[in-house]
């Protein structure tokens, strides 16, 4: 479903809305453009003054104001926020209320480009890749990537100067720890790891301790660095499969 009204006047603007969004606000997706101020008053005071944005009041109540050019919203309400609309001396006012934090922006419209309105369905989950978790998910369900014989014993082990991504001991049962990066290793891998396996010797209380730096790319200058502190690294690639738009579901079979 969508409902769709270009360069309406502006009592026809609020007919339009009270009518399609306003009574099912959350269910419906209203997208406003045309020549706006915008007056933010919460956790600090703002004002924009008149120019053509984009504002969009999601189902979940965000409220998102969107100029022309860049990423982020230059104005928005979070979560939960309540939305009213009125004609108010000639102009369309948008106000929004969010109770805690105490929030309130005002949009106000002299000219109305645009107003759409539609109802969407989307309960798919995010995906997402190129994550040191994938390398770390991916040692732990097998750890031969690393060496054979290598068994698994924590994930994420907490020491006196961070969190070890791996705690693992090797099939001569020496500690081994094991710190994972996404991408290419750096030289702040290295002192990470150095500092990493000094705090598990002084927690195990062994004498040896082994540790080795994964990542999917490990450049020579870091390898010299790991082998002057007598520490090891493994290239291990991350192997994470994400649906595309050309896997088939069910659905193409029913």
């Amino acid at each position: 479903m969508i409902e769709v009204a270009v360069n309406p006047r502006v009592d026809d603007a609020l007919r339009f809305i009270e009518r399609f969004h306003v009574k099912q606000a959350d269910k419906t997706l209203l997208v406003l453009v045309g020549d706006c101020m915008v007056d933010y008053r919460g956790r600090a005071r703002s004002f924009l003054d008149w120019g053509e944005r984009v504002v969009m009041v999601k189902q979940d109540g965000t409220v998102l104001v969107h100029r022309s050019t860049l990423r982020e919203p230059v104005n928005w309400q979070p979560s939960g926020s309540k939305t009213t609309f009125k004609v108010e001396k000639g102009l369309l006012v948008l106000r929004s209320h969010h109770v805690k934090p105490a929030e309130r922006m005002k949009v106000v419209f002299r000219e109305v480009l645009l107003i759409a309105v539609s109802i969407l369905f989307d309960s798919a989950q995010l995906a997402i890749s190129g994550m040191e978790s994938d390398v770390v998910n991916e040692i732990i369900s097998n750890p031969d990537v690393v060496e054979e014989g290598l068994r698994v014993c924590k994930r994420e082990k907490h020491v006196k100067s961070g969190v070890v991504d791996l705690f693992c001991y090797d099939k001569n049962h020496v500690p081994v720890v094991i710190e994972v990066k996404r991408s290419v290793a750096t030289i702040s891998s290295v002192h990470q790891l150095r500092v990493y396996v000094s705090d598990v010797k002084k927690d195990v209380e062994e004498t040896r301790v082994r540790g080795i730096l994964c990542a999917p790319r490990v450049p020579d200058m870091v390898k010299k660095l790991l082998s002057e502190y007598g520490l090891e690294w493994r290239e291990v690639e991350r192997r994470v499969v994400l649906p595309d738009e050309f896997q088939k579901s069910l659905k193409d079979f029913l």
